[in-house]
């Protein structure tokens, strides 16, 4: 099991009371000296031990104190972990099972995005996410009852043994004649070849061979919420031609970088990408930088909205600070920020959980 990245830094502020003292005066000269758009200096000097995790949100909605203990760096990839085999996923009052392919639930028949109803019978009702992880994790052998109410369909009560998985960064969706790929993170150094060995696979294993993605690729985004900016940057060179601009860094002080798309193997196929309100950051830069050159279209729900990037520092007492240095900018100039990407098929929150009309929805625009 996994909390989305969103989620899992909400979960590790609630562990953070009663530790030691952080280092304040520290994190208030990187945020003077180094932040994207530096805070006013009357308010840096209200931030305190006592109010540093509500005053860093107002400063910087992304900015985040951990120590220690609670720290794992979103661009360290997948680690292998015990438990369920998939993702929570909030929407609305409810929790929904993002599933991992070949994971635990996922063999047990689960539907993927299925809404959590009861663990072992207990209503969860009222839980907040902290309490839902902790009741899912367990020991590998161990079982757990879990009640859902699959997407369009009925409540149902599945026996899931947990087991150890580690989960991939792209990874295909079943079906496979439904032509999905999924991408849930942006890891340095591996999401481009990994997409690039799965459509490999795919073309390769499929009765059409290299017609398989003639009619469109479909790239699932809806949990990407996240990952290296860099890597997300290197995925879209994947599908342009050498030179094209694909977007300008702003970072603090005005200082400007420009990215152009690499020469090297390129995908040709249609693609479509498959967003919904969890799809932020380096997916955002993802399908926003292909929508403005054309080279894909976007089904779903308008995405979260944050075309910024952030860094972790690590303090003199080995706790790490975590805030927003640069901006991405599209080749015209423009944000997401705020405002998120509409897709060109919007669709019913009860359609955003099916992936097989999600997918019927793509399959039917014409090839561009």
């Amino acid at each position: 099991m996994r909390i989305g990245p969103f989620c899992f830094l909400a979960v590790l502020l609630l562990l953070t009371q009663g530790a030691t003292a952080a280092p304040v005066e520290e994190i208030v000269q990187i945020l003077r000296s180094r932040a994207l758009d530096p805070p006013p200096e009357s308010v840096l000097q209200t931030l305190t031990e006592s109010n540093l995790a509500e005053g860093l949100r107002q400063i910087d909605p992304y900015a985040r104190y951990f120590r220690p203990e609670e720290y794992r760096s979103p661009l360290s990839g997948y680690e292998s972990w015990v438990g369920i085999g998939a993702e929570l996923v909030p929407q609305g009052q409810n929790v929904l099972l993002s599933l991992y392919y070949g994971g635990a639930a996922e063999g047990a028949g689960i539907a993927d995005r299925s809404r959590l109803v009861a663990i072992d019978g207990e209503k969860i009702a009222g839980w907040d996410l902290h309490r839902v992880a902790a009741r899912l994790r367990g020991e590998a052998g161990s079982v757990i009852r879990l009640t859902l109410a699959a997407p369009g369909g009925r409540q149902e009560t599945f026996s899931v043994t947990r087991e150890p998985f580690r989960p991939l960064d792209v990874e295909m969706v079943p079906p496979g004649d439904l032509k999905v790929l999924r991408i849930r993170d942006f890891i340095g150094g591996l999401t481009r070849s990994a997409l690039l060995a799965t459509v490999d696979f795919v073309a390769a294993t499929a009765k059409e061979g290299k017609d398989f993605f003639s009619e469109h690729l479909i790239i699932d985004l809806r949990e990407s919420s996240g990952g290296d900016l860099y890597e997300a940057l290197d995925t879209a060179g994947l599908f342009l031609p050498a030179g094209t601009a694909l977007a300008t860094l702003r970072r603090s002080g005005g200082e400007k970088r420009s990215f152009f798309a690499p020469g090297q193997e390129k995908l040709e196929m249609p693609l479509v990408f498959l967003v919904g309100p969890d799809t932020a950051s380096a997916a955002e830069i993802l399908a926003g930088v292909l929508r403005y050159h054309g080279r894909a279209r976007l089904v779903g729900q308008r995405t979260y909205g944050k075309c910024t990037s952030q860094t972790d520092q690590v303090l003199s007492d080995g706790s790490i600070l975590r805030y927003t240095n640069s901006e991405i900018l599209f080749p015209d100039g423009t944000s997401c920020s705020g405002v998120g990407l509409v897709p060109e098929v919007v669709v019913s929150d009860q359609d955003l959980n099916l992936l097989s009309r999600l997918a019927e929805r793509a399959l039917g625009l014409p090839p561009q």
